[in-house]
């Protein structure tokens, strides 16, 4: 994996996408994070600065806690977005960088095809 963001052993994982924590929700690991980070920058390009304003303002990991949950809300509804919209392409490509130690080089056929189904702006 090319960076996770829970113990593999809190997971059990299972299309290389997505992993599944103790009670079943589902967590996003670092494959499909990496296959969806052009449009998690473009769309989530305004609360991320906001969040990353306020951790520059205050030291305090409480002052920012609102802005960081609405930068993960964003992450996610980008991601649910992307696997409604292009389900087998946004998983093939997730596989690809799975398989290749998130080297982009290596899955340039997949992204193409994921950037085809979803169109950055």
């Amino acid at each position: 994996w090319c960076s996770c963001l829970a113990p593999r052993s809190a997971m059990e994982y299972d299309d290389g996408t997505k992993a599944r924590a103790p009670d079943g929700s589902a967590l996003l690991v670092g494959p499909a994070l990496y296959a969806a980070n052009k449009h998690i920058e473009e769309s989530c390009k305004s609360v991320n600065k906001f969040f990353m304003q306020c951790k520059q303002e205050d030291r305090n990991p409480r002052s920012c806690m609102n802005q960081g949950k609405e930068v993960i809300n964003c992450v996610n509804r980008v991601v649910q977005s992307i696997d409604a919209k292009c389900p087998a392409q946004f998983t093939a490509y997730a596989r690809c960088l799975n398989k290749h130690h998130c080297h982009f080089e290596e899955c340039r056929q997949e992204q193409a095809a994921l950037e085809s189904c979803m169109p950055l702006n």
